[in-house]
């Protein structure tokens, strides 16, 4: 490219225009300023360590619940903080105070060098479960007679994470005499629309914000924990949608939240705020809620704490008279509501059904027949190799969802979960729009028939007809060899029945007819006493199928709660005359140019956010031999199977490209057919072949555009059948082909995916780079092409 143009001549051809939702834009503000919040705090944390590695000369508590915030903060293992204070925790005589030893025990298995330490926690362990009062709370010594419902909280914190991560076998027993506690403790009737809550123990006053959050994720923890199989161990997936009584205290202490929610005060109590906020992050994560009433928990949250921490310091100081007085502990209550809040959203759970009137909320509890299935699978997938060792999920109530923030309240989870029994005949009109358009936005929705009700799985067969009336999507019955058999676990031998609907790039839709839901249900990291070896393997089985449909549905690439994928800005007219329109058109051929369909929407929607460059009203498409196709300076094509063009679709193309054209094209998911067929069609038109683009051009790093000199491509390392699909992802140069014509580039290819990602419908088996890489290659490619207009035009 001669006559290079700067940044400067691309600002005053383009105009800047559009821009994020609001919502998004406000989540992009806020991450930035948690992830700064964040970083100063383990800043202040690193430097009030004493030489010893401590942080108090004290109690043990205060130093682990430092390490443990910087541990679940993101500080490496290997940084000199985290191991000089492993070595003196290491070292520290064994406690006798609760939350001493469960601090202890959190802190150590934060690290996950919990084979390491197992023994250590073992003993630990031991002491909490023998201090447990024979009421089933625990107070701060095992002397002691009486209870609180703090200290209890703590022992359950430090005995689950004992159990996860060293292998802790917690007698259940002692499980079940902290349900009955907590059941027995709570205030007010559960059937209440006030709720009911906690309060610290008897006699001490009313129920308070921090001993309801207490109280929420302490039965949160023991449900998963008492799982009961029927005495002839066939499980019943069939039974009445009742909720249990855990879960009806659990639902009774959310409402008394949500009807007295604040994240400036502890509700009810008034101090000891920031102890109140790390209980209500655990609250609502462990509880799969985002809403306590109609508040945003997280988000407030973090909104409260980037406001308050210490300029000066990066330090949290509990302000009230009778709240903790040691920064050090203030600091890492706020620091471990930042970072575990911000944990990635794996599934929403939908929540949908015929509404009451009086109360809006849905008839009976269809939807949620397995109340426990996403939390076990989600917690099955956690910390697996690959996966982030800690992922999230939450209830979505569709209804909320329209009123509120539309398509962008599903795009807050790669994957949406559909269940029931009955037939789903309540999603009607902007439900079934909302659906089709977060599918059309890169979303994946897994469906699963409870009981094996022919109800739900008529009824979910009408509801993909009310998606995609033109009949051009179906619901098709997969093939043993579909990827979803081998994306995570190896499932050859008779393949659960799977249906799906294919959605450009991928299967976007999946469903089970059989109910894989009550087996994550009946999940245990611990087997019953009991549990017979079919019973076991039937779960194991479910389990393994819906680890593997994740993965198919996210390739493991997740992001935090506020940093989802942005919806797209709806389409909107433009003015075309204006010089700063891109205006685009994609080619049709015989080689699946549609195959992508999304992918210049995604791709234009990228430009007009990012870049400012306005998007031309529509996107053509057309056949090379198209009078109209010189109106398009820019040409998109992709494919996946083989084609050819016609000597009179070669001429035209070329007298195009030839007079100022470019033509943008990669092959989906790498798809060799069509890499053949694209050479040859180059080949044929021009006389030459592709040549690789060298990474010192423009277009690989401007002041106009991205730096793309490093990317990261996906590689399928092993395709044959019968085989786990082993995928690589690796940082690189991109492989980006070219055609000069006239001194510059005319056609641009890439042999990696591009499209799919850009469509945000890539699988793990699709040969190319992600989405973020992806979305910053395409705009530099555009941009490039805009340039080419503007140095033409300016001659």
């Amino acid at each position: 490219m001669s006559g290079r143009v700067t940044a400067g001549a691309l600002v005053v051809w383009i105009g800047v225009a559009g821009g994020m939702s609001p919502a998004t834009a406000n989540d992009a503000d806020l991450r930035t300023s948690v992830k700064r919040a964040i970083e100063r705090a383990q800043n202040y944390l690193i430097q009030q360590q004493l030489p010893d590695g401590s942080w108090s000369k004290g109690r043990v508590g205060r130093n682990a619940i430092v390490l443990l915030a910087l541990s679940n903060s993101g500080l490496d293992a290997r940084h000199p903080t985290i191991e000089n204070g492993l070595k003196y925790l290491r070292k520290s005589p064994i406690p006798d105070n609760t939350y001493d030893i469960s601090l202890m025990i959190m802190a150590l298995a934060a690290v996950r060098d919990g084979k390491r330490d197992a023994g250590l926690i073992f003993r630990l362990a031991e002491i909490l479960e023998s201090n447990q009062r024979n009421s089933g709370g625990w107070h701060y010594y095992g002397s002691d007679s009486s209870w609180d419902n703090s200290c209890t909280q703590y022992a359950l914190l430090g005995l689950r994470e004992a159990a996860f991560v060293a292998g802790y076998q917690v007698d259940r027993g002692t499980w079940r005499k902290a349900r009955d506690h907590w059941l027995r403790e709570q205030g007010g009737s559960r059937e209440s629309v006030a709720g009911a809550g906690w309060t610290y123990n008897v006699g001490r006053g009313n129920s308070t914000g921090s001993m309801t959050v207490a109280g929420i994720g302490s039965l949160a923890i023991i449900d998963s924990f008492l799982q009961e199989d029927p005495p002839d161990g066939t499980l019943n997936c069939c039974g009445a949608a009742e909720k249990d009584e855990v879960q009806a205290a659990i639902d009774a202490g959310v409402r008394w939240l949500g009807n007295r929610f604040s994240v400036r005060d502890n509700p009810g109590g008034g101090n000891w705020l920031l102890y109140y906020l790390y209980g209500l992050e655990r609250a609502g994560r462990l509880s799969g809620r985002r809403f306590f009433g109609d508040h945003d928990w997280y988000r407030e949250g973090a909104r409260f704490l980037v406001e308050s921490q210490v300029a000066a310091t990066g330090a949290w100081r509990e302000d009230k008279v009778t709240g903790d007085q040691d920064d050090n502990v203030s600091t890492s209550f706020a620091l471990l509501f930042l970072s575990k809040g911000l944990a990635p959203v794996l599934v929403n759970k939908l929540k949908f059904g015929p509404r009451n009137p009086a109360t809006g909320e849905p008839i009976g509890d269809d939807w949620n027949r397995h109340p426990n299935d996403v939390r076990n699978l989600v917690d099955y997938i956690s910390g697996r190799d690959r996966w982030p060792s800690l992922l999230t999920w939450q209830v979505v109530d569709f209804d909320k969802a329209i009123q509120e923030e539309g398509v962008q309240a599903l795009l807050q989870a790669p994957v949406q979960l559909l269940s029931g029994a009955g037939a789903p005949d309540s999603i009607q009109g902007k439900q079934v729009e909302l659906l089709r358009e977060y599918i059309a936005q890169g979303g994946f929705l897994l469906a699963i028939q409870n009981c094996e009700d022919g109800g739900f799985d008529a009824g979910f067969r009408e509801l993909i007809k009310r998606m995609f009336p033109t009949g051009e999507f179906r619901l098709r019955k997969l093939p043993d060899t579909h990827d979803v058999y081998r994306t995570e676990f190896l499932i050859d031998e008779s393949p659960p029945e799977l249906w799906g609907v294919d959605f450009g790039c991928r299967t976007a839709i999946i469903y089970a007819p059989f109910d894989h839901a009550c087996r994550w249900e009946h999940w245990s990291s611990f087997d019953p006493p009991g549990r017979s070896a079919d019973l076991k393997g039937a779960i194991g089985r479910s389990m393994k199928l819906g680890t593997n449909i994740v993965a198919y549905a996210t390739n493991r690439e997740v992001h935090d709660k506020l940093d989802g994928p942005e919806a797209l800005l709806a389409e909107s007219p433009s003015d075309e005359s204006s010089r700063g329109t891109i205006r685009l058109a994609r080619i049709r051929h015989t080689g699946g140019w549609d195959t992508a369909r999304n992918s210049a929407r995604h791709l234009l929607d990228a430009l007009e956010k990012k870049v400012g460059l306005r998007p031309a009203s529509r996107i053509a498409n057309l056949p090379t031999t198209d009078p109209d196709l010189f109106d398009f300076p820019l040409l998109y094509m992709h494919g996946r199977q083989n084609f050819t063009f016609s000597a009179a679709e070669r001429e035209q193309l070329k007298r195009h490209l030839e007079n100022g054209g470019l033509l943008f094209a990669d092959a989906c998911c790498g798809a060799e057919a069509f890499d053949t067929a694209f050479r040859l069609m180059i080949e044929q038109t021009f006389g030459q072949p592709l040549e690789r683009i060298p990474i010192s051009h423009e277009l690989f790093y401007s002041d106009w555009g991205n730096d793309i000199r490093q990317v990261e491509r996906r590689l399928p390392r092993d395709e044959r059948r019968g085989s786990v699909l082993d995928t690589e992802l690796s940082i690189g140069e991109p492989v980006l082909e070219g055609l000069t014509v006239n001194g510059r580039l005319a056609v641009i290819y890439s042999k990696y995916d591009l499209s799919c990602a850009l469509e945000r419908q890539a699988t793990s088996a699709c040969a190319g780079y992600t989405t973020e890489d992806a979305t910053r290659i395409a705009v530099n490619i555009v941009l490039y092409s805009f340039l080419q207009k503007v140095e033409t035009t300016s001659r």
